[in-house]
Order: C-alpha cells, then sequence, then structure tokens
C-alpha cells in the first residue's frame, strides 16, 4: 500500500476525531494570529511612539472594518460550495498576512497588514460551524464546539508565552513571522486529507439569496438576544485580549516575556478548563431543557463578573500581584465557558442550506459591536483615566468594561425566557 493509500485509510478510519484534530489546529492559529498584537502592543506603541487609542483601532477595529463585511459573502458561498476548500484557503491566506506583519515599518503598513488577516480569518466560522453540525452528533455537538475554544486557549498561549518569548529573544517582528509560517502548512493538510461531508437535513437547492435567512433570525428573538449577549461580552474579551499584556506590564513593571508567559500558561490553563467544562456541561443541561444553552452562559459570563473587576482593580488598590493573577484567571475560565452553548444554539436554529450564514451573521454583529469597539473603547478610557491617575488608568479601564458583562448576562437570560415562550423548534 503507498503512502497516499496508507494516509487515506488513516484519515477515514476515524473521521470525526481527525476533523476535530484538524479544528483543534486551525483555530489554536486563528486565535494566535489575532490575539499576538496583544503581547506586542507595548513595544509597538514604544516604538511608533502610538497612544492607546491607535493601539485599540490596530488591535479591534482594524479587525472589525473588514472581517465583518467579509463574512456574509463567505459564509454564502460556503453554504452552496466544498467547506474544506473554503476553510483551507482561508486559514493559507490569513497566516501569510500575520507572517507579512512582521516585515511592516510603519502603523499604517502594519494596519493593512492586520486588514489582510481578518479578511482571511473572516472565513474560519463559517465553514468550520457547518463542518462541525455534519461531522458531530447532536447529542455531543456542544462538546464538538469545545474543541474550538480549547483550541482558541492554546492559541492564546501560542500568542502570549511564545509570542512574549521571541519578542524578548528576537522582537516583535519575528514573532508575527513565526507564528505565522506554521498556519500555511496547516492549510495543506486541511486540503488534502480532511474529507468534505454530507450535509445533514440538506434539501435540493439553496435558496437564491441569503436575505430570507438574515431577516428570519433577525426577527427571532432567541437568536438576536443570544447574539448581542456575546457581542457585549466580547467587548470585554476582545479588549481583554489587547490589554491584559500592557496592564502587567505597566500595573505590575512585569516584561514581555514574564507577561506573556503567565498570560499564556495560566491563560491557556484556564481557558481549556473552561472551554471543555462549558460544552460538557452545556449538552447535560440541554438534555433536559434546550433552553439552557441560553441560561448556562448567562450563569457563566455573571459569575466571572466579580473576579474581572477585582482582578482589574487591584493594581489601582495596591494589592500584590498574585491576587490579580488568580482573579483574572478563574474570570477566563468563566468567560470561556459561554462559547459551545451560544455556538449550538445559534447552528439548532437553522437548516443545513443555512448554518454558514447563521454563524456568519452572528460573527458579523460580534465583530462589529465585540471587536470594533471592545479594544477602542478601553483605549480612549486609558488614555483619558491615565492623565488622572498614571499607570493605573489601564485598569481602570478594564474594570469599567468589566461592567459589560452583566448586561450580557441579562440579554443571554432572556434569550433562555424567549426560547421557553416561543417553543422553539430546533434542528437536529
Amino acid at each position: 500500500m503507498n503512502a497516499a493509500a496508507d494516509r487515506s485509510t488513516a484519515t477515514l478510519r476515524s473521521p470525526v476525531a481527525y476533523f476535530l484534530l484538524l479544528v483543534f489546529l486551525v483555530s489554536a492559529f486563528n486565535q494566535a494570529d489575532r490575539l499576538l498584537i496583544g503581547i506586542v502592543s507595548q513595544p509597538i506603541k514604544d516604538e511608533f511612539e502610538l497612544s492607546d487609542t491607535l493601539i485599540g483601532l490596530l488591535g479591534g477595529t482594524a479587525f472589525a472594518l473588514i472581517y465583518p463585511p467579509l463574512g456574509l459573502p463567505i459564509a454564502r458561498y460556503t453554504d452552496r460550495a466544498n467547506r474544506r476548500n473554503v476553510l483551507a484557503a482561508c486559514l493559507g491566506f490569513w497566516s501569510l498576512m500575520t507572517a507579512a506583519c512582521g516585515f511592516t515599518v510603519g502603523y499604517w503598513q502594519l494596519f493593512a497588514a492586520r486588514f489582510g488577516v481578518a479578511a482571511g480569518e473572516a472565513g474560519f466560522v463559517p465553514p468550520t460551524h457547518s463542518l462541525m453540525t455534519d461531522y458531530v452528533s447532536a447529542r455531543r455537538r456542544a462538546a464538538g464546539f469545545s474543541i474550538i475554544a480549547v483550541g482558541a486557549a492554546v492559541g492564546t498561549f501560542l500568542a502570549n508565552g511564545i509570542g512574549g518569548a521571541i519578542t524578548m529573544q528576537y522582537g516583535w517582528r519575528m514573532a508575527f513571522i513565526a507564528l505565522g509560517l506554521p498556519g500555511a502548512l496547516i492549510a495543506l493538510l486541511v486540503a488534502f486529507t480532511l474529507r468534505e461531508p454530507p450535509r445533514i437535513g440538506a434539501s435540493t437547492r439553496a435558496a437564491d439569496t441569503a436575505w430570507p435567512t438574515i431577516k428570519r433570525l433577525l426577527a427571532n428573538r432567541v437568536y438576536l438576544l443570544c447574539v448581542l449577549a456575546s457581542a457585549l461580552h466580547l467587548m470585554l474579551l476582545y479588549g481583554m485580549t489587547v490589554w491584559t499584556a500592557p496592564y502587567f506590564i505597566r500595573t505590575f513593571g512585569l516584561s514581555v516575556a514574564k507577561a506573556g508567559l503567565i498570560l499564556g500558561t495560566l491563560g491557556a490553563l484556564a481557558g481549556v478548563l473552561g472551554g471543555v467544562t462549558g460544552g460538557f456541561v452545556a449538552d447535560r443541561l440541554a438534555q433536559r431543557d434546550k433552553s439552557w444553552l441560553a441560561f448556562w452562559p448567562a450563569l457563566s459570563v455573571a459569575v466571572a463578573t466579580p473576579f474581572c473587576l477585582v482582578g482589574f482593580l487591584d493594581g489601582y488598590l495596591g494589592g500584590p500581584l498574585i491576587v490579580a493573577i488568580v482573579c483574572l484567571m478563574i474570570a477566563v475560565a468563566c468567560n470561556a465557558m459561554y462559547q459551545s452553548a451560544t455556538y449550538t444554539l445559534v447552528q439548532t436554529l437553522v437548516n443545513a442550506q443555512e448554518r454558514a450564514t447563521a454563524a456568519a451573521l452572528m460573527v458579523l454583529i460580534q465583530s462589529l459591536i465585540g471587536l470594533g469597539l471592545g479594544p477602542l473603547l478601553i483605549g480612549v478610557l486609558s488614555d483619558r483615566l491615565t492623565t488622572a491617575h498614571g499607570v493605573s488608568g489601564l485598569g481602570l479601564a478594564l474594570a469599567i468594561a468589566s461592567l459589560l458583562n452583566i448586561v450580557s448576562a441579562l440579554l443571554f437570560a432572556r434569550s433562555g425566557l424567549a426560547m421557553k415562550r416561543a417553543a422553539v423548534v430546533l434542528t437536529a
């Protein structure tokens, strides 16, 4: 038997496990390439003499300007095309654009390169979520989506731990190159070793336009409240990914490498714990009552809030570093528990031809609100508060942003109540 046949046999022997392995890897580098800007933001700020507002634009708004507009067209194409090929092409493109960030010599060049990363990453969610629904059974789907959360946690380690160490040793440009290129190799694995599965529940042809699906989803209170809740939650999460490392560096005097090691290692462990726990708990609760796909995120986001507040106010109050670390790691774990339940809920509200569109519409709203406004809002607040409170200004800005979790929890809870009242018919 030749090598190609051996590879095919190995792949087909356990297609679900192999798919989840690739999803894990793709998710890890999706997260790493997006979040790397956080750990390198202080060296970039110092080299280019930037304000926190400009760093916020680079960390979030540069993505939000291109990521959402491309998401829906890519999703619509994904609902008709080979999803594996879409994922492989987008992964390869964003990986090469991440590496290209390492060759920039000015702020606006870097801003443009981040545009390219965002354009590629717009093609991550639609094919991945659609494939997940066809590879993983309904009973285990939240656990399957938790693999994405686990991959994102590992990506957090790659961005902060590995990226921080490379930055200290070789500079921030080499960090972008080192974390960008491996994704291009994974794209080849996706393209040549992953099977495109049949679409479960697929009809003979897709709708001619995505607009009827979009209108129906926006009119669905369960969907709309859930997505708005996650978008407000992501304002804090995306803000944390950009600003937590500078918070530790400025407030506690840590080096880039040490801040990256703390955030990368402990943040990854907390993210894995939260992602896996959240997925399995959501599956168990949803077997009793599907509305728990909304109530569970409400609970986990609410529990995270006081830990965020204590962690980010610790420096302002003169507390020890360990308090900030412990509180923020607990907050990261709780914050990660919402993800798989939210993804599962969205996918259960649509049929096979609408899955990628539903996921992309969710990402559109999340990106415009969470990614577009979160890092920028915290940067603007930090510039204002630093004038009066010095290095504590960034921690205060992050603490204020933590209050968004309260509103998010309330909206998640209303989504669950709407699901109970509406008696939503959930697809398998």
